[in-house]
């Protein structure tokens, strides 16, 4: 099949570096790319943010990040391009953190150019492996961002590639493979804390643990698929991780709070729990005879009254 131009719509162009196409088609996420074709398309600078954001239904904090795509891989001059917060070289002291959507975030930090990264592969064999081994277990290269989200990693923050490694391969098991979340992660572990392999592996143990266990009390509850709730997730660690209850007996509580509630109540059931802890109950037999023996205990005192009366007022007529 024959394929000719239309110039009709060749009558407004505009130029795109070789680069794009030769080098970044690879890399660059859909946003990225088409956040610099409508920045080109405006041939002005500073370029309008706001007005690339409107058109394509993202944020101006997100338009940033793919234009900061481009600053760095260097088709924007310095200046050119609205950029995001930077604070120059890499802190000294802790780089500042803030909690968004539940994932600690790094909001200022240094930058290098995709020449200094560059250069660090060239000449540090430490952090080549390091990237070596990422992209490896990942499948697929890095790209100019993501290796300099390494390289701030690996040597501003001063972790170590053993550390790294484990957490990256603790998110691409939850299918998270992006170096940006690998950082937003790694901020929130270093804010509690966890510095050092040894801490991260302890880390990494625990909440494997707390997933495991959240994903089977869904399955025992048949919750349908939606995020747990952190009262929710207290519960379970509650009595999965302190009272280290059977799931038979964890299934026992949940058919007692429908049978009170109509509903799953996490509130009823870890009541329920409680009670049978503080009392020593740890198997469903213990649980169904202690109900027993409480629904006799009832039933005996209300016979007893009943009896009581029936007596006291034999005593009255005969007395008549």
């Amino acid at each position: 099949m024959a394929y000719t131009i239309d110039f009709g719509p060749w009558g407004s162009i505009f130029a795109v570096p070789a680069a794009v196409a030769d080098r970044h088609l690879k890399f660059c996420s859909e946003a990225q790319l088409k956040v610099l074709l409508l920045a080109l398309r405006q041939g002005q600078s500073p370029v309008d943010t706001a007005g690339i954001a409107g058109r394509l239904g993202l944020t101006e904090a997100e338009v940033d990040d793919c234009l900061q795509y481009w600053q760095e891989a260097r088709l924007f001059t310095e200046g050119s391009a609205p950029q995001p917060e930077k604070a120059g070289p890499a802190p000294a002291e802790p780089p500042k953190k803030t909690v968004e959507e539940g994932v600690t975030t790094i909001r200022s930090r240094g930058h290098l150019s995709p020449g200094e990264v560059n250069a660090l592969l060239r000449e540090d064999k430490r952090f080549a492996g390091l990237a070596a081994e990422l992209e490896k277990a990942r499948g697929s290269v890095l790209s100019p961002s993501e290796r300099e989200i390494l390289a701030y990693l690996c040597g501003s923050l001063e972790l170590t590639p053993e550390y790294l490694l484990v957490a990256a391969a603790y998110c691409r098991d939850r299918g998270k493979k992006k170096m940006s979340y690998l950082e937003k992660m790694v901020a929130g572990w270093l804010e509690e804390g966890i510095d050092t392999y040894e801490k991260a592996e302890v880390h990494i143990r625990r909440l494997t643990r707390q997933e495991d266990d959240e994903g089977r009390i869904r399955r025992l509850f048949g919750l349908p698929e939606r995020a747990l709730t952190a009262r929710e997730k207290a519960c379970i660690n509650r009595w999965c991780g302190e009272y280290m209850t059977p799931d038979a007996l964890i299934k026992l509580a949940y058919d007692r709070a429908v049978e009170a509630t109509g509903k799953v109540s996490f509130a009823y059931i870890d009541k329920v729990l409680a009670a049978w802890t503080a009392k020593g109950i740890t198997t469903v037999e213990a649980a169904e005879a202690e109900r027993t023996a409480a629904q006799k205990a009832a039933a005996g005192e209300y016979s007893f009254d009943i009896g009581e009366a029936l007596r006291i007022m034999e005593q009255n007529t005969g007395e008549g």
